[in-house]
């Protein structure tokens, strides 16, 4: 375990984020969300993750696709935002591809002399777990994101997400470094001082925290008298998982939470938080919500004080509790080793 942390200069030098950009985010898995994001036979959904533009869509067939929002005719971006279509048509000269991403038209160029198989849309990479779409923008597979998610279907079973259904989506713009986020995430041990609600919903003693290859889990009972979740005997733990770098699951019983930790900039992040349920009371969704909203924001103060800190000349580097901290130790580990291995 590192008995130091990283150094400020990791929360906010714009050529280490850029650096983290290219050799983390580029080559890593990222949830796009659920597949109820386009339930019908030409439904879209257009995304920009890590500065590439995506278009996420079901075609007349019924398949998803996630390509490139790019026409490959001068390069314009093709969607905005989501609809529902008979096709996608480039709003610059007009070209128009199916859902599917074949090109359908090619206007000012001659059918018979160009090769419209070489001009359909980029494809990217996805994989779709328990209704949820993951992609990545190359073809390496050092992140075997497939193999995590057998153990954490295996650690979580017989739970299955594929049931559940949708409510809704928060974004949260928060002034602080997006490993910050994650650093303050991957530990319980601040629960009792910066959340003082949720430190009555846990069982703070049972909190545990286990490490593996590329992820990271923690875990802990619920108290049944003053938990906003359904309950049962044989089904009352809280479980947060992350899956490096930057998604979250938070399971608890009768509802999953999403989150992704979006970097805008060095000092900057954007938190998505998609909302889950399996035959949850209205009642109980709205508690669950308003609940979620209030740790939240407890997180965004404490997360934002510490970026703050980091700018400090009082301060350079930390050190971590063998205890408590294995979380974040082992996050950090992995982000110096992706960065200084390039």
């Amino acid at each position: 375990m590192n008995h130091n942390t990283l150094s400020s200069s990791w929360y906010q030098d714009k050529e280490i984020f850029a650096l983290e950009k290219k050799y983390i985010f580029s080559k890593s898995w990222h949830l796009l969300g659920s597949i109820n994001q386009v339930p019908n036979k030409g439904d879209y959904v257009a995304k920009t993750i890590n500065d590439q533009p995506i278009i996420l869509t079901r075609d007349n067939n019924n398949t998803l696709n996630t390509f490139y929002n790019v026409c490959q005719h001068r390069g314009c971006i093709l969607l905005e935002h989501e609809g529902n279509s008979k096709q996608i048509k480039c709003g610059y000269h007009g070209w128009t591809y199916e859902l599917s991403g074949d090109l359908r038209t090619a206007r000012g160029f001659d059918k018979e002399l160009l090769d419209f198989k070489k001009y359909q849309l980029k494809p990217i990479k996805h994989y779709i777990w328990m209704d949820q779409i993951f992609i990545k923008f190359d073809d390496d597979d050092d992140n075997d994101l497939k193999k995590i998610l057998k153990k954490i279907e295996k650690i979580i079973e017989p739970l299955n997400f594929s049931d559940y259904k949708y409510r809704k989506r928060d974004t949260y713009k928060i002034k602080c470094n997006w490993k910050v986020y994650l650093d303050n995430y991957l530990e319980g041990f601040h629960i009792p001082l910066v959340h003082p609600k949720l430190n009555t919903v846990i069982n703070y003693k049972s909190y545990k925290t286990e490490i593996f290859d590329d992820f990271s889990m923690q875990w802990c009972f619920l108290n049944p008298d003053s938990s906003p979740y359904k309950n049962s005997e044989d089904n009352n733990k809280a479980f947060y998982f992350t899956i490096y770098p930057n998604i979250l699951f938070n399971i608890a019983p009768g509802r999953l939470q999403t989150n992704t930790i979006e970097p805008i900039d060095e000092q900057n992040c954007n938190v998505i938080f998609d909302y889950y349920f399996k035959d949850v009371s209205e009642k109980k969704i709205k508690e669950d919500i308003v609940f979620s909203e209030e740790v939240q924001n407890e997180d965004i103060y404490i997360c934002e004080k510490v970026q703050k800190g980091l700018k400090s000349n009082g301060f350079n580097q930390g050190i971590f509790s063998e205890k408590y901290e294995i979380g974040v130790s082992h996050f950090q580990s992995y982000i110096s080793e992706k960065i200084n291995n390039g």
